[in-house]
Order: structure tokens, then sequence, then C-alpha cells
């Protein structure tokens, strides 16, 4: 059996950077977001491709337009450069939002723990 990180990466590769360059998305963003994602999709539950594809679909854009607002708030906050920070942001948003918030999202639409 296929690792099903794995087959995540052939099949949303080509379908995040469309989507993100479509919607103005800076393409350098993309790709640490994108391994942020997969990242936590190592630890996530199985499940049917097609769910795995829109988790990391999601968690990847969501990153990637989040990572530049956030690392100009850091670099006018910490004085630190944004280029320097809004890659590292990228890859944790990537990371977290799926890892964290996306269970806690699934709980509540369910409606187990609010």
């Amino acid at each position: 059996m296929t690792e099903p990180t794995l087959t995540t990466a052939a099949a949303v590769g080509g379908v995040i950077t469309v989507a993100g360059v479509a919607t103005g998305l800076p393409a350098d963003m993309l790709l640490p977001a994108f391994v942020g994602s997969l990242w936590a999709l190592r630890h996530a539950d199985e499940g049917a491709i097609g769910w795995r594809v829109v988790q990391v679909v999601v968690g990847t854009l969501a990153a990637a337009w989040c990572a530049p607002v956030l690392a100009g708030v850091a670099s006018t906050t910490t004085g630190a450069e944004v280029h320097v920070v809004k890659f590292p942001l990228a890859l944790v948003l990537g990371w977290g939002g799926l890892r964290f918030l996306l269970p806690r999202a699934e709980s509540i639409l369910k409606g187990g723990e609010k």
C-alpha cells in the first residue's frame, strides 16, 4: 500500500499551484504552506482520498493567504524583515491549521465539544 501522504501530494500539487496563482497568491508562499499541510496530514486519521485532497488544498491556500499578512504584523512589532519571517510562518500555519484547527472545527460541526 502506498503512503497516504505521497498519494495526496501527487494528486494535489498541480491543483494548489493553479488555484493559488489564479487567486493572486504569491507563488513562493505555496510551497512552504503545502509542506506544512502535508506534514500535518501524516499525523491525521485515515480518510478518503477526496477528503485528504480537500484538507491539503484548504490548508495550503489558507496558510499562503495568511502568512504575508502575519509576516507584516510581525515585522512591525518585532522589527524582523518580512521576507525572513513569511516562509516559516507559511510552514507553521499550514501545519497548525490542519493539525489543531481542523479537528476542532470537525468536532464542533458534528455537534461534539463546544
